[in-house]
């Protein structure tokens, strides 16, 4: 392997294809859809890139933490994403890169995919009407350490609106110990933590529901169930029957295509998990030989897909081919509006 060089982040950031510019365009949506995070046409099977770079400025008042529950995307991704942003103070008028633009797992393109590794839960929808099939992605917040999202392949069960909760005896007595005790039957409510709709699976004591503390989406806090923000599940809810498919993964590592530039993806890994840039860069080499498959002649960047590992800012970086992502560098698209 080459030796790396060091990119600094500007750069990585700046350099985004012009051809995932052309396959950016969000899908519309009526009124009614708009409360959701982001919908985004299904491309191809041979595609894997969706959404579009997009940025916002601060205000004085701004924290990381608000931008991302204004934007639905998640605490952890814009963390990841604005490395170089102080979190609590980021000062007016500072430019916030939006983690809006995804690879889409590696996985079946059907009901629900969660992957842990991003906190994101992604969610594909068929054609309907003149309407195209399309995905819709949503920031959530997953088990901490010791008590780990599982990772399975499962199935919605039942859904209930404003459900009660019934926490388990673990659950319970962790609380306990924490000097914050619980009873055993806890009623719809501001004081619910499942919020105002869940998603029953059939995975014992683990749901998708909402929250009522927003603020913790997209960080590792829960008991190992998925919150999503209120309007996103009341949104989900209308849209996913009893049976559908819920497939969670963990991949810290993506690689897909968006015309004929490669692109890859690294998070850093959760805590709790051993699992090194050296790991990671191997996990990488092995999901861009299973998405380059047959195309024998095409050329990586093995420098920028290491930097891409070290940096881990969850942001789609192009690899390959080397003379097309030198030809096709592009820009971050224009300052962003709130979701919703």
């Amino acid at each position: 392997m080459p030796d790396f060089r060091l990119f600094t982040l500007r750069g990585l950031l700046a350099a985004f294809c012009l051809l995932l510019w052309s396959m950016s365009l969000q899908a519309e949506t009526t009124p009614a859809e708009s409360a959701a995070s982001g919908f985004y046409p299904l491309p191809d099977p041979d595609e894997h890139v969706v959404g579009r770079p997009r940025t916002t400025v601060a205000s004085d008042e701004d924290t990381l933490v608000l931008i991302g529950r204004r934007f639905r995307t998640g605490y952890g991704a814009i963390r990841a994403a604005n490395p170089l942003v102080d979190s609590w103070m980021p000062r007016e008028g500072t430019e916030v890169l939006l983690p809006t633009w995804h690879i889409l797992p590696e996985a079946p393109r059907e009901g629900i995919v969660i992957n842990t590794a991003e906190m994101r839960l992604y969610h594909f929808e068929g054609a309907k009407g003149e309407r195209p099939a399309r995905v819709g992605v949503y920031a959530i917040s997953i088990g901490r350490d010791g008590r780990e999202t599982p990772l399975s392949a499962a199935r919605v069960t039942r859904k209930a609106e404003n459900p009660t909760w019934y926490p388990t005896e673990s659950i319970r007595r962790e609380r306990a110990e924490r000097g914050e005790p619980v009873p055993a039957v806890v009623p719809p409510g501001p004081a619910n933590p499942l919020g105002t709709r869940a998603l029953y699976l059939n995975l014992p004591a683990y749901l998708i529901h909402g929250t009522n503390r927003e603020l913790g989406i997209g960080m590792p806090v829960t008991a190992g169930c998925v919150r999503m923000y209120p309007e996103d599940i009341e949104y989900l809810y209308d849209r996913v029957p009893v049976g559908s498919k819920v497939e969670i993964v963990h991949q810290p590592v993506k690689a897909g295509w968006s015309g004929d530039v490669l692109y890859v993806e690294s998070h850093d890994p959760l805590e709790g998990l051993e699992l090194t840039p050296e790991d990671r860069l191997q996990q990488l080499r092995a999901a861009i030989a299973r998405t380059v498959s047959d195309r024998a002649d095409f050329t990586v960047d093995w420098d920028r897909v290491r930097e891409a590992v070290l940096e881990s800012t969850g942001v789609p970086v192009p690899v390959g081919p080397i003379w097309l992502v030198d030809e096709a560098l592009g820009q971050v698209d224009d300052t962003a509006t709130p979701a919703g």
